[in-house]
């Protein structure tokens, strides 16, 4: 008796062997392996595999268009038959910096006008080296000394460059009340030897051609 229940009890220990394989193979060997927090589990074989368009990651739309953000400024330039300045409509990017809006006013004017019957007031080898705005209003433009070494001096011309900088300025810019020139950093005493640069300007649109036909 006492053998029969030996080789029963060797038959089960086989027997539960046998099944433990069995488990193991069919799991792939993770049988009682409990799934660690963050793993994604592996695919189940036969599973067709996600589409690329379920695993893209979806792209922003933009939330403007270049033109879209863009504002148009007008320029005043000096008028090719007469003392007056005329405008010419040109567009600027619309930025929340005044200063940097500015920048890109004082740029254009540099640039020179694109319609018939305007001429430039500020020499085209100028170059703006910063521009800032104080809490008064008051804009400091500082440009290169090209401003003044290739400028053709006369009244005129020197009133046709300040306010053409001073109008186009406050006139596009509501927050910019005076304008004050700057040289290389510098304040210098006239732009060249009449109209004084130590001082503000002022919009003056009287000097102001507004009725003037575009030329295109």
């Amino acid at each position: 008796m006492k053998r029969e229940t030996i080789v029963l009890g060797a038959v089960a220990a086989v027997c539960t062997a046998l099944l433990v394989a069995a488990l193991v193979m069919r799991t792939g060997g993770h049988a009682g392996r409990p799934a660690q927090a963050g793993v994604t589990p592996e695919q189940e074989v036969g599973a067709p595999a996600p589409s690329p368009a379920a695993t893209a990651t979806p792209q922003e739309t933009p939330s403007f268009t270049s033109e879209q953000n863009r504002r148009e400024v007008t320029l005043f330039f000096q008028e090719a038959d007469s003392e007056s300045l005329g405008p010419e409509k040109r567009k600027i990017f619309l930025t929340s910096s005044i200063a940097d809006q500015a920048k890109q006013i004082v740029v254009e004017l540099i640039n020179g006008p694109l319609e018939k019957g305007l001429l430039s007031t500020l020499p085209p080898q100028t170059r703006l080296r910063g521009l800032y705005l104080d809490r008064t209003g008051t804009a400091y433009v500082d440009l290169s000394s090209e401003l003044v070494d290739f400028h053709s001096g006369g009244t005129d011309e020197e009133i046709a460059t300040i306010f053409s900088i001073v109008d186009s300025l406050a006139y596009n810019l509501p927050q910019i009340k005076r304008v004050h020139i700057l040289v290389n950093g510098e304040e210098r005493d006239t732009l060249k030897s009449h109209l004084d640069l130590r001082r503000d300007y002022a919009k003056d649109m009287s000097i102001v051609d507004m009725d003037r036909k575009s030329a295109f």
